[in-house]
């Protein structure tokens, strides 16, 4: 096995074939909603430069050495275990898109926003994102072992938690 394998091994969770690593993508939105309110204006162009990506999008962008691997490992899991994990992270992108809309709608001509006006929201929503975000990461983890819903039944316990 060559040196790029050997670290792409290392990025794939075996339980799942899915690389950890990409949940560093949710978690930098959810670190940037979490410390918001305390940290403005220095977070919030942070914040509002975050974009959606997918699975394979991450790790076409990275310089991660493996990526490659670790994409042609995704591509060889299960299609069905495939299609629920991808609408998971689908899930997760829409409800990020959404909070990060909401915050920016308190945005001041100037740029400026009053941390008190978007405390409350922040802390209300970072909470479900961090949990809709363990389901992800408990998938990423452990396979089918978590998949215990239909695609659909994913897609509604997610929706649930952005309301």
């Amino acid at each position: 096995m060559s040196d790029i394998e050997e670290r792409a091994a290392e990025l794939v969770n075996s339980a799942s074939g899915i690389a950890n690593d990409f949940l560093n993508h949710f978690n930098e939105v959810l670190l940037l909603i979490e410390n918001l309110p305390v940290l403005l204006p220095e977070m919030m162009d942070d914040l509002l430069r975050w974009r959606p990506q997918s699975y394979v999008e991450y790790f076409e962008k990275s310089n991660l050495p493996g990526s490659a691997k670790t994409l042609e490992t995704y591509r060889s899991i299960d299609p069905d275990f495939r299609q629920l994990f991808e609408a998971r992270v689908m899930a997760l992108n829409l409800m990020a898109e959404e909070y990060i809309d909401v915050i920016s709608e308190h945005r001041k001509e100037d740029g400026s926003i009053d941390p008190d006006e978007i405390e409350d929201y922040c802390a209300k929503m970072a909470p479900k994102f961090r949990s809709a975000l363990a389901e992800l990461a408990e998938m990423v983890n452990h396979g089918y072992a978590s998949a215990d819903l239909d695609q659909q039944g994913q897609a509604d316990q997610l929706m649930r938690a952005a309301v």
